[in-house]
C-alpha cells in the first residue's frame, strides 16, 4: 500500500499554495483547541487521516473525555479536512479524524498516549460518520 505522510506545516503550505486559508490553531465547540500534526494519505483505498494534537485530552491532567469532544469530530471533518482536501484537489473515499494528546508515530504502539478516532465516509461531498 502506498502511504504518504505530510506533516502539519507542510500540508498547510500545500494548502496555501492551492489557495486555501488555514489556521495554526482550531477552536472546537467542546472548548478544545487543536493543531494539525500531520495528514496521512493512503492510495488504496483512498483514505486521508487528519491527526490533530489535543493536549487537553491527556488523562494525566484535566482530561477531556471522549464524550466531551465527540461532536468535534464531525466539525473537523466538515469544516476542516474535507474543504482542505477539496482545495488541494485531493479526492478520497474516507477521512479518519484523530485527536491525540501527544505526537505518536503512525502505526506504533504508545500505551501512554491518549488517542480518539472517528472515520467518515465521503458521499456527495459530505462527511458521513461511520461507526466502528
Amino acid at each position: 500500500m502506498q502511504r504518504t505522510i505530510i506533516k502539519g506545516a507542510a500540508f498547510m503550505a500545500m494548502l496555501l499554495w492551492a489557495g486555501a486559508a488555514t489556521a495554526q490553531e482550531i477552536s472546537l465547540p467542546s472548548g478544545l483547541t487543536v493543531t494539525l500534526h500531520d495528514v496521512i494519505m493512503d492510495a488504496a483505498p483512498e483514505v486521508a487521516r487528519f491527526r490533530f494534537l489535543a493536549p487537553a485530552i491527556d488523562p494525566a491532567g484535566e482530561a477531556l473525555s471522549y464524550d466531551a469532544v465527540a461532536d468535534d469530530f464531525q466539525l473537523l471533518c466538515d469544516s476542516y479536512a474535507l474543504p482542505a482536501l477539496t482545495e488541494a484537489g485531493q479526492e478520497v473515499a474516507e477521512i479518519i479524524i484523530t485527536l491525540m494528546d501527544r505526537p505518536v508515530t503512525f502505526g506504533e504502539i504508545s500505551p501512554d498516549a491518549t488517542q480518539y478516532f472517528e472515520p467518515f465516509r465521503i458521499t456527495a461531498g459530505t462527511c458521513i460518520w461511520e461507526q466502528f
